[in-house]
């Protein structure tokens, strides 16, 4: 009923306009789609606008950070960019009551949009709590950036089931499936991801390596301050200002080494050959130990 009601409304608004009868009811259903549309452009417009500036308003009244990172004007516009194809698709069978081909592959299409709004939700939440975990004092120098890439290739993974279920009229389940038989191949296409992923999470469990540590790899020309930790890189930045990437694995497959209990030690190992006199080596004398008493340097040691 409301279908009908709806368009002959439409039907009667165009022939008022001066467009013919016959003419009017072969693109109603356009002009109700193009309607629902810009409902739901405005409508998201609408939401952005009210909800960013009441949510701005009790981040500001709030004592803790951690909202302000977590309710970022990113994450929220990408979190309303949800509803404009969710509206279409529910209000999409006033514009086409008859299922046809051209309907169902509007409708695919703004499924598909509605993965990909929510795929984008997602990594900016994932980018807010990654950054509100760098803050905290236990997860400073982490390689977090590391484990950021691999949530966002996880829902990148997912999304891309998603879609090909909804293009193909298939259960996501069947992919699955097809996945498990393929694991072979995925293993060699997603190699370098698969073992810096699995890498990040050993050197960051044992501790081996963080951002800002001092390691030298001469195998491979490291020898510097680590800069970066993702997920299928390690960037060292040398004392001579090059960069070296290394792929994490090497890390944990092959040895390094870490100067940064050194440097935190406050001392300083230095390799130098001293030759001395073995006839100048004697026991110290009383009057020896007096005089060395009164040298400043010396003194708490005697």
């Amino acid at each position: 009923m409301l279908q009908q009601t709806i368009r002959s409304w439409i039907d009667q608004l165009l022939v008022y306009i001066g467009i013919s009868a016959d003419s009017a009811r072969g693109i109603d259903q356009w002009v109700i789609l193009a309607i629902i549309v810009a409902i739901g452009v405005g409508l998201d417009f609408l939401i952005r606008l009210l909800l960013l500036q009441v949510v701005r308003r009790v981040v500001k009244q709030t004592k803790v950070t951690w909202d302000d990172i977590i309710f970022d004007d990113k994450v929220l516009r990408r979190l309303c960019h949800i509803v404009t194809p969710i509206l279409v698709v529910v209000m999409l069978p006033i514009a086409f009551p008859d299922q046809n081909g051209l309907v169902v592959l509007i409708t695919r299409l703004v499924q598909i949009a509605i993965v990909i709004a929510v795929l984008r939700f997602v990594n900016s939440l994932l980018e807010a709590i990654f950054q509100l975990m760098g803050r905290r004092e236990e997860w400073k120098g982490k390689p977090l950036k590391g484990l950021m890439q691999t949530g966002q290739v996880i829902a990148f993974l997912v999304a891309v089931i998603l879609v090909f279920s909804i293009l193909l009229d298939r259960s996501p389940a069947m992919f699955l499936t097809g996945l498990g038989a393929s694991a072979a191949i995925f293993m060699l296409v997603f190699r370098d991801s698969i073992l810096g992923f699995v890498s990040g999470i050993q050197l960051s469990a044992n501790n081996m390596l963080k951002v800002g540590d001092w390691i030298s790899m001469p195998k491979y020309g490291a020898d510097g301050t680590v800069e970066e930790v993702t997920l299928n890189t390690v960037k060292v930045r040398n004392w001579d200002n090059t960069i070296v990437t290394l792929p994490p694995y090497l890390l944990v497959s092959d040895s390094f080494q870490n100067w940064e209990g050194m440097r935190s030690s406050g001392g300083r190992r230095v390799k130098r050959s001293i030759n001395i006199d073995m006839t100048s080596i004697r026991f110290c004398t009383p009057e020896m130990l007096e005089r060395y008493k009164r040298i400043d340097l010396l003194k708490d040691y005697i």
